[in-house]
């Protein structure tokens, strides 16, 4: 059976992701991981830095974990939950769980008033993007009416897509069971000589000034539940002050984004 990593940091906006996890979960008859990463708390001294109450620490953040696992457990009797709580680094411990638990999904809360909630100790779903071998789903907190049923695909027809990313799509789509539509947006700069053709695909192409305002545009005319965008710029993803059109997307967004990278 697949998992769902679902981030959990006590918020509300936690909270939100992990309800549309549960829905994702519900659909697409997976388990739910419910991740929890500590840092010890430290204080200063004429000594330096050091740590304390770290055994105190960590035995509150397994009882509430313990406690929200059995919350769910009778809440939702057909869905598996387990729970991982680490100190190691969040990134490289998100890698090991995606291949030990099969991990299809990893889904993250968005804060907006705070640009990104920082979540698991500052980690955001940018900072995983790209880094981690499972697509992300970020959830706008906002974002309460938790349906799936459609889901856009943005296609950039000027970079190619590789085996790995079109077999993600497909498990994608398989996993969540959603209706896919794949969309060109074709802006003011875009060259028809410099198109790639994919004749195994029905693509829509819909005219507008920028990819954001597009996907945005097109995702609210057909009443999409999700949106699917790909990044082809490693570098540029993860710096939030030279935002690309993913970040942008992923930021401003009003329904949930799931991103892989090319």
């Amino acid at each position: 059976m697949k998992t769902i990593l679902v981030g959990i940091d006590f918020t509300k906006s936690s909270e939100n992701s992990l309800n549309y996890a549960i829905k994702v979960a519900e659909q697409s008859h997976t388990k739910i991981l419910l991740f929890h990463a500590l840092t010890a708390p430290m204080i200063h001294s004429n000594s330096g830095l050091f740590f304390i109450a770290v055994d105190s620490i960590t035995k509150n953040a397994e009882q509430k974990m313990i406690e929200l696992q059995a919350q769910l457990s009778t809440e939702h009797k057909n869905i598996k939950f387990e729970i991982e709580i680490t100190y190691d680094g969040i990134r490289n411990k998100v890698e090991t769980l995606s291949k030990t638990h099969k991990i299809a999904l990893v889904v993250l809360g968005l804060e907006v008033k705070n640009k990104l909630n920082k979540f698991l100790n500052g980690t955001t779903s940018l900072d995983l993007t790209g880094k981690i071998n499972c697509p992300i789903i970020t959830v706008p907190s906002k974002h309460k009416k938790h349906h799936l049923q459609k889901m856009i695909i943005a296609l950039d027809l000027k970079n190619p897509i590789g085996l790995k990313v079109s077999n993600q799509i497909h498990s994608i789509i398989k996993t969540l069971k959603v209706e896919p539509e794949f969309v060109h947006i074709k802006t003011n700069d875009d060259e028809d000589s410099k198109r790639l053709k994919y004749k195994h695909l029905n693509i829509i192409e819909f005219n507008a000034n920028n990819f954001e305002s597009g996907i945005k545009s097109y995702a609210r005319k057909s009443k999409a539940d999700l949106i699917l965008i790909i990044s082809h710029n490693y570098s540029t993803l993860h710096n939030l002050f030279n935002e690309s059109d993913s970040q942008k997307i992923i930021l401003t967004s009003s329904i949930p984004i799931i991103s892989i990278h090319n």
